[in-house]
């Protein structure tokens, strides 16, 4: 098969020279810091990747995606009413219908829970029946996460919390945290329907019975406890069907701030306030995608070093190689095929370095819980614990493809002064 010249002769000047030597090293140095950069890149990210999905499973699986509450036209005026079954028939030619997995209705207050050593702040959220739990906590009493069928445990846990008047399901670290355990009492207090007692006003106040404990392993334990929805709206002086409105489980809850915009063709502003978890824990994530893009940012850096030693080492081989240049040229090749010549052998460092950093990267990532078992280390300090890794292939080509068109990129300098080399000027004393 016959290649074209320039890349006969670009790969040929790639292998090292007896005589050049020093150029070798620094080639060397190049390829492998792109492959560096490369693997880096893929690990890091990875993990980062996989932490991001950690926070988006246990923490946006308790919390309501997007919220849709009817508003007053007026301070003296009753709300208007909205229910599951309306919102449906209201949504149903909608586009975004099959980005919702869950439509249930909205029972929830801030409420103050009074422990036996202190007082806490709570999200207290209400379930109507088995039919309106979150499947984000729908396992969390068995460790399982979004399934659509809860397991037998787990189907007998949410019965009996349904079946107990009164009872409350509390996170299992705060339960730790203040030396809860199933059976224990608790006292609920709404300062919001507070009324009038001998003593003075009091806020509403019931005492409730923990049936059992969820745990999604994340910041909401301490924050969420559910109770019946009737029992809550009793507590807050309503009627024990109503509901403040709906709350929808997506599935991405990163369309939420998508979805809330495309709702309000059907339930405008002036009618209903529209709100989803970017306005409670938008800034966490906010806060992640940060990190991660300076993470991106300061590890393609690397990459960037590695690429600068390709154009140093092409400079010198641009140097070294002057009167070969000029020879070519004098028999007739162009100045676009000498330009391809060392474009060739930067592209040989970028792609090399790149498919051997991208293929270790991805052998280390995809095997990283794996090494750190059978080495005993571990970066969590929690024994049985390994990292979270979300791989992609596509994020790995998108890697690879950066460091190959960054070193064509530093090919280009050291390409044109070779193409405008003049034969004369070189061969002069020669």
């Amino acid at each position: 098969m016959n290649f074209p010249i320039s890349l006969q002769i670009g790969l040929r000047y790639s292998k090292a020279a007896k005589d050049g030597k020093f150029i070798s090293f620094i080639s060397f140095f190049s390829m492998a810091g792109i492959a560096l950069g490369v693997l880096a890149l893929v690990l890091v990210m990875s993990v980062m990747d996989g932490f991001e999905g950690i926070l988006k499973q246990r923490i946006l699986g308790a919390v309501p995606h997007v919220l849709i509450k009817p508003i007053s036209q007026s301070n003296s005026a009753p709300s208007t009413t909205l229910d599951v079954q309306q919102f449906n028939d209201m949504i149903q030619n909608a586009e975004f219908k099959q980005d919702i997995i869950q439509v249930l209705p909205l029972v929830q207050s801030v409420a103050i829970m009074q422990l036996p050593s202190d007082l806490k702040g709570v999200m207290a959220q209400g379930i109507s029946d088995d039919k309106s739990i979150p499947l984000g906590v729908l396992n969390s009493l068995s460790k399982s996460q979004y399934s659509t069928t809860p397991d037998a445990s787990s189907a007998a846990s949410w019965s009996r919390f349904m079946d107990s008047k009164y009872g409350i399901v509390v996170g299992q670290y705060m339960a730790m945290e203040y030396g809860l355990a199933v059976g224990d009492k608790i006292r609920l207090m709404i300062s919001g329907t507070s009324h009038y007692t001998p003593i003075g006003r009091m806020p509403s106040q019931r005492t409730f019975t923990i049936v059992d404990m969820f745990h999604t392993e994340s910041e909401i334990d301490e924050q969420l406890v559910f109770v019946r929805s009737q029992d809550l709206n009793r507590l807050m002086r309503k009627s024990p069907a109503d509901n403040e409105g709906i709350r929808l489980v997506l599935n991405d809850a990163f369309l939420a701030n998508e979805i809330a915009q495309q709702i309000t063709e059907y339930f405008p502003k002036s009618d209903y306030k529209i709100e989803n978890w970017h306005d409670t824990h938008g800034k966490l994530f906010d806060a992640v995608k940060m990190e991660k893009t300076m993470m991106w940012f300061m590890l393609s850096l690397i990459i960037c070093v590695a690429a600068f030693n390709i154009v140093s080492a092409l400079v010198m081989m641009v140097t070294k190689k002057q009167n070969e240049v000029a020879i070519l040229k004098t028999l007739g090749m162009t100045p676009n095929t000498i330009s391809n010549i060392f474009i060739v052998q930067g592209a040989y460092n970028g792609v090399f370095g790149a498919l051997l950093g991208g293929s270790i990267g991805a052998i280390l990532t995809l095997n990283l819980n794996g090494f750190m078992a059978a080495t005993g280390l571990n970066f969590l300090g929690v024994a049985g614990i390994g990292l979270p890794i979300e791989f992609s292939w596509l994020k790995l080509t998108y890697i690879v493809s950066l460091a190959i068109i960054m070193a064509l990129l530093a090919s280009i300098y050291p390409a044109k002064k070779a193409a405008q080399l003049m034969p004369a000027d070189v061969l002069r004393y020669e």
